[in-house]
């Protein structure tokens, strides 16, 4: 998310509600029927969606909030007392605590309320960025989505403080009757209705309202309104998704199948037969995060790095790099990059460099401040100069590609360079092959229509990685390629307008066709055992 604010703002993720779109989010659930007698508003901040709500809703009693910043406070009191009169306010009860809303305890009075309505627009910045504020404002540190091993050490255990204070209001008010509502990001709506089965979380009905972040709070973000009955579990939650501003259309549908999450509930429906295993494993390319050291340009039969320095190590460490932005639909062409390795599988010591490599390791020693300065925990505990995503799949042939990032699906073929494998970067993930004719196979089946339709119906392109390698693990090779004949391959590289480096026969495409049914029977036999 591009957002400018300054950092004591933004240590709070401070995007202050707009009154108008506050009106909005009420009148919108005045329409769903929702009538509250409690409000609990938990970073209530200038207040305007309680000033909205009282507004909005004649039945509301009592109103809770909650708010840190002390420059609020007073704020919020004289907003109430300028907008409505006396006899009004004395009707109410209204309790605004100032406290920081990881520490604070809701009375046990609130937490079994009925007719509650929780209204809010929590932090929008992620735990991550805060630590690089050195902000102070960050909840007890937890791994909330049961992450295990590496996953835990990377991107994927970065979340969104609003994403926290969901939870914890969920959990807090599990015994409550009525509705939370809350402002944010798609991707925080998104992660709460996917753990929402795997946590039991205590929700059902659930429509999410898309809005336009970027006239409202001036953020680039998909953003929402999340809307959720509380108190009930449903073990297939699904999502009915609106625009705010035309609320009484559904525009899709997503969320769980069985048990399989989906981005879209109708085009599931139609390609659910290609869920399954992937026979092969997808693989992510290299993660070294030192670019300007590791990374290299050919210019005029040279090699220089991302400091314009002339580098001479070791050819034997020096591999052809394809990134992400390089990939092109069906094949993608000769790198102009190259990757300096400092190991060959993950775990590997480096030590050895000194005398196998001395060209390369005094490059290495030249540059360590570099790799010091390296944020990813990843590096913690392991050798000197250490990468990650290496191993032998790193070194097949032949290899079919796609790019994490891009929000449309394109699969291409990498081949060797100089005879040589090429790499790929941590934005790629990729299968690898020792012939040609595999890869061949492999990247046609992957551009069929039914493979792009399946892809479509389980990623979600708002994500900032839309393809991951459990989303590429779900696609079931095997039963993409029952209805394809060697017709049907020569056909599509005529079309793509492939010109084949080796002749590739009929026998060739029932041998493969063999394997990959072959390698899904290893694979499911493997699990069989695995689960005893």
């Amino acid at each position: 998310m591009q957002n400018s604010s300054p950092p004591k703002h933004r240590q709070w993720g401070d995007f202050q509600t707009p009154l108008p779109l506050a009106r909005r989010v009420c009148q919108v659930l005045d329409a769903q029927g929702i009538q509250p007698r409690l409000l609990i508003e938990p970073t209530h901040g200038a207040g305007n969606l309680i000033l909205a709500a009282l507004e909005t809703f004649s039945t509301l009693e009592h109103v809770y909030g909650v708010e840190i910043q002390a420059q609020y406070a007073q704020q919020i009191q004289t907003t109430l007392a300028e907008h409505f009169e006396k006899t009004r306010l004395s009707q109410l009860q209204i309790e605004l605590a100032r406290d920081d809303f990881f520490q604070h305890h809701f009375p046990a009075r609130l937490t079994r309320a009925r007719d509650i309505l929780i209204l809010g627009n929590p932090p929008w910045v992620t735990n991550a960025e805060l630590g690089a504020l050195d902000s102070k404002n960050l909840p007890f540190k937890k791994n909330l989505k049961a992450l295990s091993g590496l996953d835990a050490l990377t991107g994927k255990s970065n979340f969104d403080l609003g994403e926290y204070i969901i939870l914890r209001l969920l959990d807090t008010f599990a015994q409550a009757d009525g509705t939370l509502a809350m402002l944010c990001k798609t991707a925080t709506a998104k992660t709460i209705v996917e753990l929402a089965p795997r946590q039991a979380l205590p929700i059902s009905q659930i429509r999410l309202f898309e809005f336009d972040a970027k006239r409202e709070f001036g953020a680039a973000v998909d953003a929402c309104l999340l809307v959720l009955r509380i108190g009930q579990t449903e073990s297939e939650p699904q999502v009915s998704v609106y625009s705010l501003d035309e609320p009484t259309f559904v525009k899709r549908r997503f969320g769980w199948v069985g048990d399989h999450f989906v981005s879209n509930v109708q085009t599931y429906q139609s390609s659910k037969q290609l869920e399954g295993k992937s026979p092969f494993e997808w693989r992510q390319g290299v993660k070294h995060d030192c670019a300007a050291v590791l990374e290299l340009e050919a210019v005029d039969g040279e090699l220089l790095n991302g400091y314009a320095e002339v580098v001479q190590v070791e050819a034997d460490w020096i591999y052809g790099l394809v990134k992400g932005s390089d990939l092109e639909p069906w094949q993608t062409p000769a790198p102009h990059r190259r990757l300096v390795l400092t190991q060959k599988q993950i775990g590997q010591e480096t030590l050895s460099l000194q005398s196998t490599a001395p060209a390369l390791w005094a490059y290495l020693v030249q540059h360590e401040k570099v790799f010091s300065k390296r944020k990813s925990s990843i590096y913690r505990q392991h050798a000197r100069f250490a990468i990650f995503g290496i191993g032998a799949y790193s070194f097949k042939l032949y290899k079919v590609a796609i790019s994490g990032l891009h929000k449309e699906p394109t699969f291409s073929l990498v081949m060797p360079f100089q005879n040589r494998p090429v790499m790929l970067d941590d934005t790629c993930y990729f299968l690898g092959f020792d012939e040609y004719a595999d890869a061949l196979f492999t990247v046609s089946l992957l551009n069929t229509a039914p493979v792009l339709q399946f892809l479509d119906s389980i990623i979600f392109r708002q994500a900032k990685r839309p393809y991951t390698k459990s989303s590429l693990m779900r696609l079931d090779l095997a039963r993409v390629a029952d209805p394809c004949s060697f017709e049907t391959m020569q056909l599509a590289w005529e079309r793509a307008g492939l010109h084949l480096t080796a002749p590739v026969t009929l026998s060739d495409w029932e041998a493969y066709r063999a394997r990959l049914n072959h390698s899904l029977y290893i694979s499911n036999r493997q699990m069989e055992l695995a689960l005893g």
